[in-house]
C-alpha cells in the first residue's frame, strides 16, 4: 500500500487498525492486509473500504496507483465552482478552519469595504431593474440551511 493510500485510509477511518477495519467489512485482517499491501492493491478491496467509509474514489484511485493525477483530472472534467453546493462549500471552509489552513478571508470578519461593495452591487443592479449576482445566488436556493422548514427531505432527515 502506498503512503498516500495509507494516509487516505487512516484519515477516513479515524486511524483504525487493519483488524478493526476488517471486522467492519466482514473480512479477515490477514486478507485485508494482504490485499492492501500488494504492489498493486486489490481493487475490489480498495473499493470496499472506500465505499464503506464514504471516501471519494478519484483520490483513492490515484493514491492506490490505479490512475494518474492527470487521468483523475480528465475523468473529473472541468471544475466549475458554480457546480459545488453551498453545503459542500461550507464544509470545505470549516475543514480549512479546523485544519488551521484557512486564510484571513475566511476567519476574519468581512471588512467594511467588502460589505459596502456587496451592498453597492445589489443596489446598482436593482436600480437598473436587474438582479445582482448576490440576488441570483440567494434566489437559486439549490442548497438550504438544514433545519429550515421544508428542507428535511433534502438532507435525508
Amino acid at each position: 500500500m502506498t503512503d498516500a493510500l495509507v494516509s487516505h485510509v487512516r484519515q477516513a477511518t479515524g486511524g483504525k487498525s487493519v483488524r478493526a477495519i476488517a471486522t467492519e467489512l466482514d473480512m479477515t485482517h490477514t486478507t485485508l492486509g494482504a490485499h492492501l499491501k500488494a504492489d498493486v492493491p486489490d481493487i475490489g478491496t480498495v473499493l470496499r473500504v472506500a465505499r464503506h467509509y464514504d471516501m471519494p474514489l478519484l483520490p483513492v484511485f490515484v493514491a492506490a496507483g490505479y490512475i494518474t493525477e492527470e487521468e483523475a483530472r480528465q475523468i473529473a472534467g472541468p471544475f466549475r465552482l458554480e457546480d459545488v453546493s453551498d453545503l459542500e462549500l461550507s464544509k470545505e471552509m470549516l475543514r480549512r478552519v479546523v485544519a488551521g489552513s484557512a486564510s484571513d478571508a475566511i476567519t476574519e470578519p468581512p471588512s467594511e469595504q467588502v460589505i459596502n461593495d456587496v451592498l453597492r452591487s445589489v443596489e446598482d443592479a436593482r436600480a437598473q431593474g436587474k438582479k445582482s449576482e448576490y440576488d441570483v445566488a440567494a434566489d437559486a436556493r439549490a442548497d438550504r440551511t438544514p433545519g429550515v422548514e421544508g428542507d428535511d427531505d433534502r438532507i435525508g432527515l
